[in-house]
């Protein structure tokens, strides 16, 4: 996605729609009505292409924040270790009676 903004009047849209389109395709359009930026019409790829990258950054941010958390309870000794972490979580299973 090239990141220059084409601008066009809003009435464009209506006359000049297929050019419009085509445009989107480029680079995100910018619609203005009585000359202030209004709307910004970008193809549909790219839509979907940037809420990918929207999703993916914040399945990152997700795990970042595990991570501080983590060595924040490293850091301030909330730790245990592993077998006992396994028998607390099995212990709790069994009171599941699954």
């Amino acid at each position: 996605m090239n990141h220059g903004i084409s601008i066009r009047p809003s009435k464009d849209i209506r006359t000049n729609y297929a050019q419009i389109s085509a445009l989107t395709r480029k680079n995100p359009v910018a619609i203005t009505v009585n000359g202030k930026e209004d709307t910004v019409l970008l193809s549909h790829e790219d839509f979907q292409e940037q809420q990918m990258y929207i999703s993916e950054l914040e399945a990152k941010l997700a795990v970042y924040t595990h991570l501080a958390q983590a060595m924040d309870d490293v850091r301030l000794g909330r730790v245990q270790d592993a077998d006992a972490a396994y028998d607390d979580i099995l212990g709790e299973l069994e009171k599941l009676d699954i």
